[in-house]
């Protein structure tokens, strides 16, 4: 069941929206991947769509694809804001929607201030429970099998992983394609 448009969502600590591109907003999120791009390289290995983005200019082209594909009904990137304060903590996408097949991969990334709080998890749950509602039958999800925190990420939100996918996608930090982790979360 396609919706007619998709929806903001709600956690226990977290509302879900999609982004909106503005300026403001394109050097707000620059500013903090460049903030963890200068200290933490390593922290965007799959990330490619951030980490290439070298001006704000950029990043409100990224937001408005992400805008797009929300009204074309091809992902639904969803910003992660606090309840309490309206911060802006980090983005869950599901990209590659199949209508037909009831599938995507999910993606996402939060701000390291954030991180080993849940928040995370919380939101993989409601995005993955809100298109289980519309019909979808399964989720893919790709880590790094390096990136612990994102392998149990999955795993605490019911992804199985099903194997590893050898020389998958180009990792900056080691200069050559790596290996992925695949997992999947399967409607019951």
């Amino acid at each position: 069941m396609k919706p007619q448009e998709f929806k903001p969502l709600q956690t226990t600590r977290l509302d879900l929206k999609p982004l909106v591109a503005t300026f403001g907003f394109a050097n707000e999120l620059f500013d903090i991947i460049s903030g963890i791009k200068a200290t933490n390289l390593d922290y965007f290995t799959y990330v490619p769509s951030l980490t290439e983005i070298e001006v704000p200019e950029q990043e409100f082209d990224w937001l408005r694809e992400q805008e797009n594909g929300w009204k074309k009904q091809t992902r639904a990137t969803y910003g992660l804001y606090l309840r309490d304060n309206g911060v802006f903590i980090g983005i869950c996408t599901l990209r590659g929607i199949n209508w037909r097949d009831g599938n995507g991969e999910i993606a996402y990334w939060i701000n390291p201030k954030y991180t080993s709080q849940g928040f995370i998890s919380e939101a993989v749950n409601a995005v993955t429970q809100e298109f289980f509602n519309y019909g979808f039958n399964r989720f893919v999800l790709t880590a790094s099998p390096q990136n612990i925190a994102s392998c149990k990420v999955a795993e605490k939100c019911g992804f199985v992983r099903e194997g590893i996918m050898r020389k998958w996608c180009f990792n900056p930090n080691v200069n050559k394609v790596d290996d992925a982790a695949l997992y999947a979360k399967i409607k019951d």
